[in-house]
């Protein structure tokens, strides 16, 4: 693992890489660059970072690797007037729907690498898409996966790919909030108030998970060994199919990727 590490930007994402770097790698010195005093006085704080203030060119002094966490917008402006005496650095970006190619002719960089998270990295448990440049080194991709790791489960996919992490994983949080809340409201129909039905979902959501998880087995196969024969949960499925649940979930995600491919140009 590098020695340290260097955050541009500190908003929610920046965040979750400083809180899975600290709980992975607690002997990784951090820096941060942001133009949030508040956001700073967080960083310093819980996080032990090193405040290098908004410039670029100090963070990248203090660092031997450098993840971009700024919104996609501000890419351009960030280097604008300090390319020239930025010192070039290995760059992870985490800047949604930014092709590495335009990383690279912004950032001053020596290699590239991108990751697509979610959320969930706050608590280490994303699934990170992650896609290198063409021309990064076996060492620079270990590296990446061991930062990927820090926040959840790397998956390596080409770059093609990543606009179908993001429909699946990025924007497939949200798709699961959604169920787990749908099955909430589902229990307070039923009787059961809404904390502690949210409750029921939630502990539902992490079973099913453990028992995919450890049995290896088709969710198709287990949804078959639910449903008895004239029951209770072959209603329910039958009341999701009747909603087109199947079709209606592959069509978010598929909406989801094709967004963010439109936004990648």
């Amino acid at each position: 693992m590098v020695k340290r590490i260097g955050i541009i930007g500190f908003g929610n994402m920046g965040e979750a890489m400083a809180a899975g770097m600290r709980h992975s790698f607690p002997q990784t010195a951090l820096a941060v660059c942001e133009k949030s005093d508040e956001r700073r006085r967080v960083a310093t704080a819980e996080y032990g970072c090193l405040d290098c203030g908004d410039s670029v060119s100090r963070l990248a002094e203090e660092s031997d690797l450098i993840i971009l966490a700024v919104k996609p917008q501000e890419l351009t402006a960030l280097f604008s007037g300090s390319r020239k005496e930025t010192q070039p650095r290995p760059i992870i970006s985490v800047l949604a729907g930014t092709p590495i190619a335009r990383i690279r002719e912004t950032a001053p960089g020596t290699e590239f690498a991108r990751f697509m998270p979610s959320l969930a990295a706050r608590v280490g448990k994303a699934v990170v898409g992650v896609s290198l440049a063409a021309d990064a080194g076996d060492d620079f991709r270990a590296t990446c996966l061991e930062v990927a790791g820090a926040i959840g489960t790397p998956q390596e996919v080409p770059e093609r790919l990543m606009s179908a992490i993001t429909g699946a994983s990025g924007s497939g949080i949200a798709f699961v909030f959604s169920f787990i809340h749908a099955m909430a409201m589902g229990g307070t129909k039923a009787g059961i108030p809404y904390p502690q039905s949210l409750a029921i979902a939630l502990d539902v959501i992490e079973g099913a998970t453990a028992v995919l998880k450890q049995t290896g087995e088709h969710p198709v196969s287990m949804l078959s060994k639910v449903c008895s024969p004239a029951g209770t949960t072959i209603q329910g499925v039958q009341a999701l199919e009747e909603g087109a649940f199947t079709a209606v979930v592959m069509d978010a995600v598929e909406r989801a990727a094709d967004r963010a491919a439109e936004l990648e140009g």
